[in-house]
């Protein structure tokens, strides 16, 4: 080969190894660009962010300080022209939406379409249609009625239908800090006032005053009207000791919340009224009083079950004279289980009492005891079953004492209407002993909101 072949070899070798090499070499240089081009991209946006935060921490900075500013109390006096004006037109202004949302005219104007405001010679009105009905108490009006039979003869009250009580009940808020209530029964052929008290129950250090005519809170179920009670006749010893209407008067009562010190909750009472009792106190008056001291204690002993234990006392003079006091004394219990899934379908609940009397006379000093427990198991969400005992010594009748056993069956068709069967059996422990049996059919109803009320 000669030189001229050389040279022509190797730069045909050099072009074609130039050709070869050159798309790499383009790709590696586009590559590049890409890159750098990426990263000028990066950091354009982060120049961007970094610009959308130092913008919206300046609008912020400036709305804390607007609301800062409208927060600060208005330093510059007013007038009392001005501070009227402003109250008068905020007042429009707060009267006029709320009669929007409740679809009412606002104040000074129809009920119709609004008229324009300041025209001479017209006349405004104001409709007051809501108002006067929220001033009405709550109305209900509650029906107890009976037919009992009995195997005693002679006793016409025993075997009859009769209304056992029908019951007219008004209650209200009258303020925020105070509510009323009155209760008017129909029984024997006449009208009476049952209960009609004012109750103030905002005081402070958890005190309550309730100031008028009242049911004593001695025991539970004294305190329940006769359509609430959970059989159709009152327990035997309640009836020995206070008849049977039960304890109650004009009068006083002073209840306090006071931290739990004996159990879960705790409540006191302490009632002065009228000695209208003529069983075991004499019906004189306010010169004696009746005095009934009340403490309920109460303990959750389980999420289904809880206890609750009070004591009761209550004393005042038994003659016209006022030289005879009587004292009585009781304990009540009450242990009620209600499952929480379960709560509409199955319960029980167990209560009872026991009462203690000492009374004096120109004979000398009496002593009488009493009690009664009763058990009610609820079947299902309408229907109960229960069983009460009851024994009592009588103490108008020294030396006597009176036993019962009463099964009964309610059956709620609703909320509204309660029926009741109910058998009692009762035996005086005489020097001749005396039995009876009853039934009793009762049928309870009431409309309005005021429902079978328990305490």
């Amino acid at each position: 080969m000669n030189r001229s072949s050389t040279i022509r070899f190797v730069m045909t070798f050099a072009w074609s190894f130039a050709l070869a090499t050159l798309p790499s070499v383009a790709v590696a240089q586009e590559s590049e660009q890409d890159v750098a081009a990426l990263q000028n991209r990066v950091a354009e946006l982060e120049t961007a962010l970094q610009s959308l935060r130092s913008e919206y921490g300046a609008r912020l900075a400036a709305l804390e300080q607007e609301l800062a500013t409208r927060a600060m109390p208005v330093v510059a006096e007013q007038t009392p022209e001005e501070t009227s004006r402003d109250d008068d037109e905020e007042r429009a202004a707060l009267e006029a939406e709320l009669a929007g949302i409740l679809g009412e005219a606002p104040s000074g104007q129809s009920g119709g379409a609004a008229s324009p405001p300041g025209q001479a010679g017209e006349q405004a009105f104001t409709l007051r249609a809501r108002n006067l009905n929220q001033l009405n108490p709550e109305i209900s009006v509650t029906g107890d009625t009976f037919l009992t039979r009995s195997d005693v003869s002679g006793d016409p009250e025993r075997n009859q239908f009769r209304i056992a009580e029908f019951e007219a009940a008004f209650q209200a808020p009258l303020d925020p800090f105070s509510a009323a209530k009155a209760f008017v029964v129909f029984e024997e052929g006449e009208f009476e006032l049952e209960e009609s008290y004012i109750d103030w129950t905002t005081l402070p250090a958890g005190l309550g005053l309730k100031f008028g005519a009242y049911r004593h809170d001695f025991g539970k179920l004294n305190r329940w009207h006769q359509h609430a009670l959970p059989q159709s006749n009152r327990p035997l010893v309640s009836q020995a000791f206070f008849g049977d209407d039960g304890l109650r008067g004009v009068g006083a009562s002073l209840s306090w919340l006071p931290g739990p010190f004996l159990g879960d909750y705790n409540e006191l009472w302490i009632q002065v009224t009228n000695d209208e009792n003529d069983v075991s106190f004499s019906g004189r008056g306010f010169d004696t009083p009746v005095v009934t001291f009340h403490e309920t204690n109460y303990w959750d002993l389980s999420p289904a079950t809880y206890l609750e234990v009070g004591l009761s006392a209550s004393t005042g003079v038994n003659d016209e004279l006022g030289d005879f006091r009587t004292v009585v004394l009781g304990t009540d219990w009450n242990l009620s289980w209600s499952p929480a899934a379960r709560a509409l379908y199955s319960g029980l609940e167990l209560r009872g009492e026991f009462l203690w009397q000492r009374r004096d006379g120109p004979e000398g000093t009496g002593e009488s005891v009493g009690a009664y427990t009763y058990a009610t198991y609820k079947l299902n969400r309408r229907l109960f079953a229960g069983l009460r005992g009851d024994w009592t010594e009588l103490p108008e009748e020294p030396g006597e004492s009176l036993w019962g056993v009463s099964p009964y069956v309610d059956w709620w068709q609703s909320e509204w209407v309660r029926i009741r069967v109910q058998y009692s059996y009762s035996s005086r422990m005489f020097e001749a002993p005396e039995s009876e049996n009853q039934l009793f059919f009762q049928a309870t109803w009431s409309l309005g909101p005021h429902k079978h009320e328990q305490y």
